[in-house]
């Protein structure tokens, strides 16, 4: 997951791979060789407490159930699973939270060859990590991380509960259906995103199951519908910490849509997250390559930014609650 995972219960459970004696994205190198059974690999997406699960097979072994995390800048293993699977180490790496990017030092592991439906990735490595949490809390075995599909067009369709992968190229950014992104802080994905009157960047992030997170400075820059008040704790690999929850007196607005009245959470982590409450409303594209990420509208409570004042929005136009 991503620098970690907001929850209401208290977890713990792997972070995003960051800067640690090598670049964040040379710690998980993408897979050396991709192969796909049709144009449009089409593989079943599940919802298990809030994120996106995939079935994956590796070394011809499984499948098991991994978290699809947009918010991985690398592939994590259980230790468990890596025993299991008697992967063979090739070296070890730092990981840690934007908090303590570099606190513990992990193991990489090689993966001959991941298979997700019609799509297999050869040559790759990923790290384990001791005590992940993945099985215990989610029913995970993993999480699989964004360099595996570097070269590819991926799609989170989770109104249709799919994944597509294909090649590609999204069209040019219009900022609307289409947004640029820029890489965030160990390889996330971070897109501009409007919280009320302020414009700031977001972590795309799949494995949070919050909708809109946010550090803990902007509860006095925003207009909210009371006082935030602590709805639970969470854990990352490295800090604990208190979460608050507060109604925005407003509109997230992200590329072309928006989303009227949500629920915000507030934490310790420097940056603003995008998580599966809200994302779960789109069919998700991204394209590494070109840095671009198409949000096309599902079954949701979220309607278009430029739509006729007055025009009827699609379901609710209420934010999720915690």
């Amino acid at each position: 997951m991503k620098k970690s995972l907001f929850a209401t219960a208290l977890v713990c459970l792997p972070a995003v791979l960051l800067a640690g004696p090598e670049p964040a994205h040379e710690a998980d190198k993408a897979p050396d060789r991709i192969e796909l059974a049709s144009p449009e690999v089409i593989v079943p997406l599940r919802m298990e407490k809030g994120r996106p699960v995939v079935e994956v097979a590796i070394d011809g072994k499984g499948p098991f159930p991994f978290v699809l995390d947009t918010g991985a800048g690398g592939t994590v293993l259980g230790s468990d699973l890596v025993s299991e699977l008697a992967l063979p180490e090739a070296g070890e790496t730092r990981i840690g939270d934007p908090i303590n990017p570099h606190a513990i030092t992990a193991k990489r592991v090689r993966i001959g060859r991941l298979t997700l439906g019609g799509a297999t990735f050869s040559d790759m490595t990923a790290t384990s990590m001791e005590n992940a949490g993945l099985r215990v809390h989610l029913g995970a075995r993993g999480v699989l991380g964004m360099p595996v599909f570097a070269e590819l067009l991926l799609t989170l369709d989770f109104g249709r509960g799919e994944v597509r992968i294909g090649r590609g190229q999204l069209p040019s950014p219009d900022g609307k259906g289409v947004v640029a992104y820029r890489p965030g802080f160990g390889g996330t994905i971070r897109v501009p995103i409007t919280v009320g009157p302020l414009e700031l960047e977001a972590d795309l992030d799949s494995g949070s199951p919050a909708a809109v997170s946010l550090p803990n400075d902007y509860m006095d820059r925003l207009p909210l519908e009371g006082k935030p008040v602590e709805i639970g704790r969470a854990r990352t690999v490295t800090s604990e910490f208190a979460v608050y929850g507060a109604t925005l007196k407003g509109a997230v607005q992200i590329g072309g849509h928006r989303l009227e009245n949500p629920a915000l959470r507030f934490n310790r982590l420097p940056v603003a997250n995008v998580g599966s409450e809200l994302l779960r409303r789109f069919a998700i594209t991204i394209d590494q390559k070109s840095r671009r990420i198409r949000f096309a509208e599902s079954s949701s409570g979220i309607e278009a930014a430029d739509a006729p004042q007055g025009s009827p929005a699609r379901g609710s136009s209420r934010g999720p609650r915690d």
